[in-house]
């Protein structure tokens, strides 16, 4: 049963921060990672919804070279919202992400 992937504003704010970060060394790069990180857990996703590690409450995280997704699923809509896609050489609380209220 294949599930639907949705990037959500957030994580959608993040790919361009990583898209930036990594432009600044080579823009050609920055495009074919982010869009092999995106595709790659997408397609995870959609197969495997709950493939990932559990975090906290409903929220999962699984990884692709270096960066974390963090989301959930919503098994009755057949859907996995990407939250966030990030770097965890940073803290989440330093980039002012609180999962506590996301239940």
């Amino acid at each position: 049963m294949q599930y639907s992937v949705k990037i959500m504003p957030s994580a959608e704010a993040n790919l361009e921060d990583i898209i930036y970060l990594i432009a600044l060394d080579s823009p050609v790069r920055a495009k074919t990672f982010t869009r092999k990180l995106v595709t790659s857990i997408s397609n995870t996703l959609s197969t495997l919804p709950e493939g990932g590690i559990k975090h906290k409450g409903n929220i999962r995280k699984i990884s692709y070279k270096g960066y974390t997704a963090f989301y959930r699923v919503k098994k009755y809509q057949q859907l996995v919202e990407i939250l966030y896609i990030v770097n965890l050489t940073l803290p989440l609380s330093n980039r002012g992400i609180d999962f506590e209220s996301m239940s």
